[in-house]
Order: structure tokens, then sequence, then C-alpha cells
């Protein structure tokens, strides 16, 4: 049987030499290399190029180890989802979310979660997106919370909400002569001219590489305009709280209204027709479905957003 003992060959790859994984599997080193001399006569490929040392995994041996993996993989979802069969409120889910998302979103779900599954633990991965895929790809999280559009093409997405990308100006910034502002707490809407008013602000933007820069990139790019960009920054709040003291303009998540007591001295303005907006959603790896505990996780996120 080729993947009997799968886990013989994955201690040989990991200690790249047959008599140390001998040693850690507690068997004979003989024993351990008719093991190695069956599978490759099954499977009709050399797994090792034995002239190295350690040893190394040849061509087949790479794809036949992802194989391993994969299966690894299904196997402990198969047995915390038979696990699950046997007490139904019980285990964990472990989650990526940037630390901003996690900020706002945790404290509305994680209180609805915790009361109607005690029992399962949350975990979460917080950082970058690109940081989130990497724990998603090495099976580290059951899923991230992601924003399309996006470059990544192997994950499964499931959609939460829509979510408008605003613009962030200071109350008292005399270019806001003349604009109307309808909603003083919430979101008011300012038109392609008005928006021009504020081309020679300076503007402190989120750095290269993150989502919504990418968004508001294109807005600024059809519009003609090269910003002159005062900061660059990771960390949303760090970009409006320098708008709040009367530095720059920048462009936040319609989320952040959400965020009582830190907006005093802000305006938010949807912008563009349609107005700038992201998909946020949940992303998993298109080989596996959702654990129990992540689906149970997902469901309540749907409901309350």
């Amino acid at each position: 049987m080729v993947f009997k003992n799968y886990e013989y060959f994955m201690a040989i790859a990991e200690e790249g030499s047959i008599s140390k994984a001998a040693g850690r599997l507690y068997i004979s080193q003989p024993s351990l290399s008719k093991y190695l001399k069956r599978l490759e006569e099954n499977i009709g490929e050399e797994l090792f190029c034995r002239d190295s040392y350690p040893l190394k995994l040849t061509d087949a041996g790479e794809l036949y180890l992802s194989h391993v993996k994969e299966i690894t993989r299904r196997e402990k979802w198969l047995l915390e989802e038979l696990s699950y069969l046997r007490s139904s409120e019980t285990g964990e889910v472990s989650m990526g979310i940037t630390v901003w998302r996690s900020s706002i979103l945790m404290p509305v779900v994680l209180p609805v979660f915790r009361a109607r599954y005690p029992r399962i633990h949350v975990g979460i991965q917080e950082g970058s997106h690109q940081h989130m895929a990497s724990m998603l790809e090495l099976g580290k999280v059951d899923f991230s919370i992601f924003h399309l559009p996006n470059s990544y093409h192997d994950f499964t997405f499931e959609h939460l909400l829509f979510e408008k990308i605003l613009f962030c100006v200071n109350k008292d910034n005399p270019k806001l002569a003349g604009v109307e502002i309808g909603n003083p707490e919430g979101v008011n809407v300012l038109s392609h001219e008005e928006f021009l008013k504020f081309e020679e602000e300076e503007f402190v933007l989120l750095k290269q590489g993150q989502n919504i820069r990418d968004i508001t990139q294109n807005y600024l790019n059809k519009l003609g305009i090269h910003p002159n960009v005062l900061l660059e920054t990771s960390n949303i709040v760090t970009a409006m709280n320098m708008v709040k003291i009367g530095i720059g303009v920048t462009f936040v998540p319609e989320a952040v209204l959400s965020i009582r007591g830190q907006n005093d001295g802000l305006y938010f303005f949807s912008i563009d027709d349609p107005p700038l907006r992201w998909e946020v959603g949940v992303a998993y790896r298109n080989s596996l479905p959702l654990r129990r505990q992540a689906r149970l996780l997902v469901d309540c996120m749907k409901e309350i957003l």
C-alpha cells in the first residue's frame, strides 16, 4: 500500500537520515530501510538522492511529500469532524485578521459566539494580508478575513459585506468651505469637483501593497492627481490621528465610524460614482472545507454583519 505509514516517509524527509528517523520513530534502521525500499518500488520512483548527506528529496520525492502533507491535513480535519460529532460544542478555531480589523470586529463578534459556543476556543493570528495568506498556506489558521479585489487566487472566498472607502478630512480644513455637511457624525458625499479642491493637500496614505492604497491610488490616477504624500503608514489609526491634529487628509474604511470617541474633529466623505468600496469576506484553502467550528464562527459573523 503506497500510503501506509506515511509518517515514516515524513520522518526520513525531515531528519535527512534513515538512522535518525529510525531513532525518532523507535524502530530499527533495517526495518525503516526496507519500508523505504518497498515504498519506492510501489511508486516506481526513487524518492531520495542516495549520494547526498543529509538525504535530499528527488523531484518525485518532493511531489510525494506534498501529497502526504495534504493527506495529513485531511486526516486531521476528519478526526476533528468526528470529534465534533461526539461533542458538538467543543474544540477550537483559528483565524487570521489584520490588527485594525481585529480591534473593530472581535469585540462585536466574540461575545455573541462565546455565548452560543462557550466551549469552542477562538484563536487569532494578526498581521498584514500577506501574513494571513502565508498562515492559510501553512495550515496555521482555518480562515482569514480578506478583501476583494486582491491577487490571491488559490483560496475560496465567502462574502461578508461591502464596505465603502471614505475620504477623511479635519473639520477645520478651510477647503471644506462651501461643502455641504448633511451628516456631521456619519458619511457625507463629495463630488469630483469638490474633491479636486484637496488636490494640493498633503496626503497620509497607507503603504504600497495594501488593498486600500491600491483602490484609492486608482481613483487618484483617474483624476490625474499626483498626491503630495507626507507619510505612508500601515496603520489606519495612525493616518486618522494625523488628520485629527490637522496634518493632511487620508482614506479609511467605513468601519472606522464604529470607533466611538476616536472620530471627533473629523468628517468622512463617500467619493466617486459608484462610491469607492471593497468587499470584505473570509478566505480559506481550496483543498479543504471549513472545519465545523470554523463554519460556526463564519456563520456567526455573517449573521452579525
